[in-house]
């Protein structure tokens, strides 16, 4: 892609957004449209790659790997409609991915929500949403058809993976009788 040329001012205020997101400005321009095309959508089922997730937690690089999976795990899981997540993460890979399937659909504003509000790639295929936090989506070819699944790791691999339900935070009424 081509250096964007925007109206004046908002080259700098797109350049400082980059900044405090650790992307690239024409990676953090082409979020912005993704989240524009997709805020007002719902989901069930979603799908998550990070790259270098230790850099996201304080003191990440000294966390051992399964700690840092469940707690992404517990990000995009906990305090939801109820959840059943998977999740790999091998540090030598620098990627973690999740599969999230929630009970109910929630909306766009609130799975990013969930994670420190970061605005991600996104894409939208067969009615599963991508969330691709990368620091340069152009570097690499990121998109559904490419995606790490945890189900077609090999033994070796599975090692590094964890799956797990969480409960739904909201407690539904008992019927008076």
């Amino acid at each position: 892609m081509e250096k964007i040329h925007l109206p004046g001012g908002y080259d700098a205020v797109l350049e400082e957004f980059a900044k405090r997101n650790n992307v690239e400005c024409n990676t953090a321009f082409l979020n912005l449209m993704d989240f524009i095309q997709l805020k007002d959508f719902s989901f069930s089922k979603v799908n998550i790659l990070i790259e270098d997730p230790d850099a996201y937690l304080e003191d990440g690089k000294n966390i051992e790997e399964e700690e840092l999976l469940l707690a992404f795990m517990e990000s995009f899981g906990e305090n939801t409609v109820g959840a059943t997540v998977r999740g790999y993460y091998k540090r030598e890979n620098r990627y973690l991915t999740l599969e999230l399937e929630y009970e109910d659909a929630l909306s766009c504003w609130e799975i990013l929500s969930m994670f420190q509000r970061k605005i991600p790639s996104m894409e939208l295929n067969e009615d599963v949403l991508y969330l691709f936090y990368v620091k340069d989506i152009e570097r690499e070819h990121y998109s559904p058809e490419n995606f790490p699944y945890i189900a077609a790791l090999d033994e070796e691999e599975e090692a590094y993976t964890k799956a797990g339900y969480f409960d739904s935070i909201y407690v539904e009424d008992e019927e008076e009788e």
